[in-house]
């Protein structure tokens, strides 16, 4: 069997962070360890057993049945109350190590040498595989401090990132837990103590690769967390790896959008087993044994990817909405590089797009700002980059950080990447100086999506500020977002760089771009063009997706494999999730208008809404799936959009 290169470099460099799923435990011994839906079964026949009201009962079925597992344990554990919940959770998984259980994955993976193994799994069955092992927990601030420093393939660590079963209090396991850990602008400072382990997992998210294994992607839940995970690394990171069953999903499903090549085995159990010592025998050779990082390898900073739910021995996937990564020094935010965003690689181009760059330019010299909107993944990035680079060196990156209780300064440092400041006046003298020095023009990028929401509004002043000052540069921001954007520009009501801002939308591309595309690729351009557009309505995120795999390019074959595409799937069931989340019912919510377009039956236009996320056609815009016609109607994005969400739609039985 053949490895990728760059995955068994990394392994034989003690750099490559497993992250292990439910499936790895299940595997050990048929029955052990339940799966989410076992498991969550079993809370509802616990909540009968206590005679818990019917209606109640019901819900938590229909939850289960619509895969909203983190709901469905919230509101079994609002039910049974926390000493019968976690006694439940005790009982199914506390276990001591049986005789008979199976440990030839989990020992395979040890062979693959590395220095900590983060999982979401509660469970000790990775501690069964290797008892030298130190468990780290998600609270242990001291012990997450010292993983840098002490953790190596002859001293390893897991990191039980959702907690011990051995400590019910550390659990991460419902809506309320997850946002505790993985940040909330509404949070109250008593969820502090997972702040350290928020900061770590989002630096080693940066810069490692992972190895995913034990877990599926057919889950909407697990494809939402990496798309987070690339927004929070804004295509910095190394590409990473997913171990996975031959035929489980297509090769490219994964790469286009989520920068995760597949490594395929011919089954689970033994054939798992022999694929991890394959790895091993690639990296170190015949006999590998543990020994420290060679002295000039730099120490690990493991990769934490996203959760998988496919058991509930791994806890529930999370819900961040992150930004990208902060550089630890110590225990606070040290900063987050200023340098654009690399050029993507020559697999996945950007569409030049050079009569909106200087449209956008024309705009920034003479009225100093622009909010540039798109959907998600729908080239805003790309068009940031295409302006950046006609103001050369004279560009400053900024990009907030979404690390819950971060003080103003880890803030205003996580911002500047490397720069040594104490709060927003600090920022300014700082900004003000590179431009000086620089020349008499500079352009400031703000890549916002999300971050503490106090610190954004007094960035947004401090921005303005700096653009109305005397100064002998002249400043222009740029601002390039989606949803969180539009909201601030009608939400935030106080003198900030937001208020009053010109603003462009991102427009689709059309059918002579998306030929462009297709050329560089070496594609037959001229023959496919109409159909790859047709088939993803001018969405440079769907173009991408439907060109990663093989296969005809007629609109009819793009649109099926599109039907069958976890990321559009993701993205359509958590759009309605949100809504039922954030309280969004009947005639305001998703889940209507995406009926009335099924049924066609005509909705809001999206001109006079004028980016108000508080309508349901502005959310579904900015997820990418309606867009605006010929006529100036709100249509569904392409017809794989519309055949996901009448799938959706049915999986939502009676709910809203």
């Amino acid at each position: 069997m053949s490895y990728p290169r760059e995955l068994v470099e990394a392994i034989r460099r003690h750099q490559v962070v497993p992250f292990v799923g439910a499936g790895i435990s299940m595997g050990i011994k048929p029955g052990l360890f339940p799966s989410w839906p076992r498991l969550l079964e079993g809370l509802v026949e616990r909540m009968r057993e206590e005679a818990s009201p019917e209606d109640t009962l019901a819900e938590v079925r229909q939850r289960i049945d619509q895969g909203d597992y983190l709901t469905a344990a919230e509101r079994a554990f609002q039910e049974l109350g926390a000493y019968r919940f976690n006694r439940f959770l005790r009982e199914r998984l506390r276990h001591k190590r049986p005789d008979d259980v199976n440990l030839s994955v989990v020992q395979a993976l040890w062979e693959l040498q590395p220095p900590v193994v983060v999982t979401t799994n509660y469970d000790d069955v990775l501690l069964w595989g290797r008892a030298d092992a130190e468990p780290v927990s998600n609270d242990q601030d001291d012990e997450l401090n010292l993983l840098d420093l002490q953790a190596s393939p002859t001293d390893p660590r897991v990191w039980h990132l959702h907690g011990t079963i051995h400590r019910l209090a550390t659990l991460v396991l419902a809506g309320a837990d997850y946002k505790r850990l993985y940040g909330d602008s509404a949070q109250p400072t008593s969820y502090s103590h997972y702040t350290s382990a928020l900061v770590r997992l989002r630096e080693w998210i940066r810069s490692r690769p992972f190895l995913y294994m034990g877990f599926s992607f057919s889950d909407p839940y697990v494809l939402k967390q990496l798309e987070h995970v690339i927004g929070i690394t804004r295509g910095r990171q190394v590409p990473s790896f997913a171990l996975m069953k031959k035929g489980q999903l297509d090769r490219g499903a994964l790469w286009p959008k989520y920068n995760i090549q597949l490594v395929e085995y011919e089954d689970h159990g033994a054939p798992l087993a022999e694929c991890l010592r394959g790895l091993a025998r690639a990296a170190f050779g015949t006999s590998p044994s543990p020994t420290p990082a060679p002295a000039s390898v730099p120490q690990w900073p493991p990769v934490m990817p996203a959760a998988a739910p496919g058991a509930f021995s791994s806890g529930p996937v999370p819900a961040p909405a992150p930004q990208a990564p902060p550089v630890m020094r110590g225990s606070s935010l040290e900063a987050f590089s200023s340098d654009p965003p690399p050029a993507p690689v020559p697999s996945q181009p950007s569409v030049p797009r050079p009569a909106l760059e200087e449209e956008y330019t024309r705009i920034l010299r003479s009225q100093h700002r622009l909010v540039l909107l798109a959907p998600e993944d729908g080239g805003a990035r790309s068009l940031a980059r295409g302006v950046a680079a006609r103001y050369g060196e004279h560009v400053t990156w900024l990009a907030p950080p979404n690390v819950p209780d971060c003080t103003e300064a880890e803030y205003c440092r996580a911002l500047l990447g490397g720069a040594y400041v104490k709060g927003f006046d600090a920022l300014v003298a700082h900004l003000r100086e590179k431009a000086e020095r620089l020349g008499r023009e500079h352009l400031i990028v703000l890549r916002n999506e999300w971050g503490p929401f106090e610190h954004l509004k007094r960035l947004g002043n401090t921005l303005r500020r700096m653009m109305d000052e005397p100064s002998p540069v002249d400043f222009h921001f740029l601002i390039a977002g989606g949803e969180r954007s539009a909201w601030i520009l009608h939400d935030v009501k106080s003198f900030s760089v937001f208020t009053g801002a010109p603003r462009r939308e991102v427009p689709d591309l059309t059918v002579e771009e998306v030929e462009r595309y297709l050329a560089f690729l070496g594609e037959d351009a001229a023959r496919h063009a109409k159909d790859v557009h047709e088939a993803t309505g001018g969405h440079l995120g769907l173009l991408r997706e439907a060109l990663s795999s093989e296969g005809p390019r007629d609109a009819d074959a793009i649109t099926a494999r599109l039907a069958r595409s976890p990321a559009l799937r993701s993205t359509v069931l958590e759009r309605l999730l949100q809504d039922e989340r954030n309280g969004y019912r009947e005639e305001r919510s998703c889940h209507a208008v995406l009926e009335k377009l099924l049924a066609g039956q005509t909705v809001e236009a999206l001109e006079p809404l004028d980016h108000r996320v508080e309508h349901a056609e502005v959310r579904l815009y900015f997820a990418g799936l309606v867009r605006t016609d010929a006529q100036g109607r709100t249509v569904l994005r392409c017809k794989a959009v519309e055949h996901v969400a009448r799938e959706a739609l049915a999986r939502q039985d009676v709910r809203p």
